[in-house]
């Protein structure tokens, strides 16, 4: 519970940096391939975008092996993988934005994702990538809708490639999470009597930054 709390402090306190100061000197290139390939997440986040352009990623595949907050839910992950690639678009971003990034894809705190660096040409980039895959996961249909509208609009993206991800299945049913795993690390380590009670944690906590998760304070004072 406590690192939910320093989790929110930390993304208000990257907002509020933002907004006081952006430094639009100091920029960074971030590999998108998930739901901030649409303008409008990008939007939401205050994110301000300086440049785009579409970019294939060597080496990676497009799997959806990151754990979301109901049971079976997943979302996009670049995993690692030798001979495929993941299409998306590379933005020119803010350091400042990057580092509020981190804390909407969950990396301070909860270590959901791991930043990847890259080099591509004459600029380093990153992307984000799932600290824990796990198969079998599913997208909404909005979240697979954002990859899609976008892949449509992507002349770098194959259609075998988008015929693929079209095809994908999708989350149906919105169950709660059976399984521990970002707030209980290692549920085995307890007595069997105490799981359902640590499951119950585990929801509680992922509850709480679902409800957090785009809710903010201070979001409000940065211009883009």
């Amino acid at each position: 519970m406590l690192r939910v709390i320093f989790w929110k402090i930390g993304c208000e306190l990257a907002h509020l940096k933002r907004a006081l100061s952006p430094q639009f000197e100091r920029k960074v290139y971030y590999f998108a391939f998930g739901a901030n390939l649409c303008r409008d997440v990008l939007e939401q986040r205050r994110i301000k975008v300086f440049e785009t352009f579409d970019y294939v990623l060597e080496d990676a595949s497009l799997q959806f092996t990151q754990p979301g907050f109901y049971k079976d839910h997943g979302y996009a992950s670049a995993d690692a993988a030798s001979d495929e690639v993941v299409y998306g678009r590379m933005y020119l971003i803010l350091e400042r934005d990057a580092l509020r990034m981190d804390y909407f894809e969950g990396v301070p705190f909860f270590r959901v994702h791991e930043k990847v660096t890259r080099q591509a040409g004459d600029f380093n980039f990153y992307f984000y990538r799932a600290t824990r895959a796990v198969a079998g996961l599913k997208p909404t249909r909005e979240y697979l809708d954002y990859i899609v509208d976008a892949y449509r609009q992507m002349p770098v993206v194959p259609d075998d490639y988008l015929a693929s991800v079209v095809g994908l299945e999708v989350l149906e049913h919105f169950e709660p999470l059976e399984q521990t795993g970002v707030f209980v690390s290692d549920i085995e380590r307890w007595p069997n009597r105490l799981h359902p009670v640590l499951i119950g944690y585990e929801r509680l906590c992922s509850k709480m930054v679902e409800f957090l998760w785009h809710r903010s304070p201070l979001q409000w004072m940065i211009r883009t």
